[in-house]
């Protein structure tokens, strides 16, 4: 019989099981399932343009997003249209004139609250 040393008095004991609930994965928005859809639900197209969900819900409403479908309260978004819609918005340099576009887009800071 061997000798176990038994912990000081208020050391943590070591487990001697495993933990009896076991963690399910989470499904990454980047799993190929969700790659190959040719519809994006709002917050993977946020995450495509690399935006928020209230920024998308913005450009909803006040347009210069890109173009979404309505099926019943669900919005939906074409992949194909999104990516098209970031292509718009490429700029090369501070002239180019999407960059030039996109400042006059942007509310005014000067006049906000």
């Amino acid at each position: 019989m061997t000798d176990i040393p038994k912990p000081k008095t208020g050391a943590p004991v070591p487990p001697t099981q495993p933990p009896s609930e076991v963690a399910v994965p989470v499904r990454p928005l980047t799993s190929p399932a969700r790659i190959l859809r040719p519809y994006l639900r709002g917050g993977e197209a946020a995450e495509l343009i690399g935006v928020s969900i209230r920024t998308l819900e913005k450009y909803r409403c006040t347009g210069g997003g890109p173009p979404f479908l309505k099926v019943g309260s669900r919005v939906l978004y074409l992949r194909e249209d999104v990516e098209a819609w970031l292509q718009r918005h490429r700029c090369r340099n501070t002239s180019d004139d999407n960059y030039v576009a996109a400042l006059r887009e942007m509310p005014s800071r000067r006049n906000r609250p």
